[in-house]
């Protein structure tokens, strides 16, 4: 009889601890009051930038020669209320379990759900400095388009802000980096997050440190930044020719509690 109601313990507290896992982030005594939402803190900012150097140089008649820099500043557009805990059952990255959790707190009861992506505002500044190699004899340049160089609205974009794990959050920003009506010279790198071209982990996520849980808990207002930067060089660029791309990028983010 011991042993039976041993078997059926444990195997009550398998499948509660599975239900905790799947889908519904379970808050501990720590991570949820018993009512109402329990929202911890304020996002007063969060703040980015983007800057890709690029260069490029085509041996051709003709062909381009120079340097040029996409500059992209954002920031969000409204200062939401989250609940920034750190959760043990939470999947963490790259594998794993325990990260942080800026979230949504549920209405029902205790529970943490992740929270959406937040609205952003920005600029987009392109400046294409190259010039042309001299045309063969008999032979017409068709100059280049620069009329779409300068700076112009981000446009309607989001930005996302998660927890990565215990040590890092990260953020990405929903955007495409692309020549204005009219042309203008551009890097290779078109988004924020490119594995290849921005750095980052292996994925090319921007990630920020986080303090400990317990400086999390003490400090009134807390400040995050992630940096990242890449250099790359390519000999098999359009339309001919070599290029390379500097690109770094930096977001900052503060939280006060509530």
């Amino acid at each position: 009889m011991v042993a039976v109601r041993r078997l059926l313990f444990a195997i009550a507290f398998f499948l509660v601890g599975s239900a905790c896992a799947i889908g519904f982030l379970s808050a501990t005594p720590s991570e949820a009051a018993p009512e109402g939402r329990a929202w911890t803190h304020r996002i007063t900012s969060l703040t980015g930038e983007y800057v890709d150097r690029w260069t490029v140089n085509d041996p051709e008649p003709c062909g381009l020669v120079g340097e040029g820099t996409v500059t992209v500043k954002f920031r969000i557009m409204v200062a939401p209320r989250v609940a920034l805990v750190y959760s043990r059952f939470a999947g963490a990255e790259p594998s794993g379990y325990g990260r942080w959790i800026i979230g949504v707190p549920s209405a029902h009861g205790p529970g943490l759900f992740d929270g959406p992506r937040r609205p952003a505002t920005g600029t987009t500044t392109l400046v294409d400095n190259t010039v042309q190699r001299p045309p063969e004899p008999d032979q017409e340049c068709e100059p280049p388009q620069k009329a779409g160089c300068g700076t112009r609205s981000l446009g309607r974009t989001t930005v996302s802000f998660s927890g990565y794990n215990r040590r890092f959050l990260q953020a990405d920003l929903a955007a495409t980096f692309r020549a204005g009506p009219g042309g203008c010279g551009v890097g290779r790198a078109e988004r924020f997050t490119d594995r290849f071209l921005t750095g980052g982990t292996r994925e090319g996520d921007l990630l920020m440190r986080m303090p400990s849980v317990a400086t999390v808990n003490r400090r009134r207002v807390l400040t995050v930044t992630g940096t990242t930067r890449k250099q790359t060089s390519s000999t098999d660029c359009e339309p001919r020719g070599t290029c390379t791309d500097d690109v770094t990028r930096r977001v900052t983010a503060t939280f006060k509690k509530l």
